[in-house]
C-alpha cells in the first residue's frame, strides 16, 4: 500500500535529500516549505506521517505542530520532528504528544528510514 509523507522543510536541497533517501520506499512525498504551506497540503491529502522541521519561514514548525494537535481531524497523524535543535529544546512538543518521534540533523539514511518505519508502524497500529 502506497503511503504519503508530508515533509515540512524550508531547505530545497534537504527536500532533494529526503527524496533520494526515500526513493526506494513505497511512499509518496508531499513537500511543503513552511507551516502555512503544510497546512494547505493537509487540506488536499491526509498523510500517513509528517516529517517536520522546527525552524521554518512563515509558520514555524512548533506552531504547525500545536495547530495539528488541536485539530481532531489531524491530531493522530504521527509526527517526526527533524531538527538541528536538541531534543530538550523541543521537549514541550514531545511532551504534548508522547508518540512524537525525534531525529537530529544531520542524519544518516538508515536513521531516516528507521524513523519513517517507526512512524508508519504507529499509524498502522492505530487503524
Amino acid at each position: 500500500m502506497r503511503c504519503a509523507i508530508l515533509i515540512v522543510e524550508d531547505d530545497a536541497e534537504l527536500h532533494e535529500l529526503y527524496a533520494a533517501m526515500l526513493e526506494h520506499t513505497d511512499c509518496r512525498i508531499v513537500p511543503a516549505y513552511d507551516g502555512l504551506e503544510a497546512w494547505d497540503r493537509l487540506q488536499e491529502t491526509t498523510p500517513d506521517l509528517i516529517l517536520l522541521d522546527i525552524i521554518l519561514g512563515d509558520m514555524m514548525g512548533d506552531q504547525f505542530f500545536v495547530k495539528i494537535k488541536q485539530e481532531p481531524a489531524y491530531r493522530d497523524i504521527p509526527i517526526a520532528i527533524v531538527s538541528v535543535l536538541a531534543p530538550d529544546t523541543c521537549r514541550h512538543l514531545l511532551e504534548m504528544d508522547r508518540r512524537t518521534l525525534f531525529l537530529r540533523k544531520p542524519f544518516r539514511k538508515a536513521e531516516l528510514l528507521d524513523i519513517v518505519e517507526r512512524g508508519l508502524a504507529q499509524k498502522h497500529a492505530e487503524e
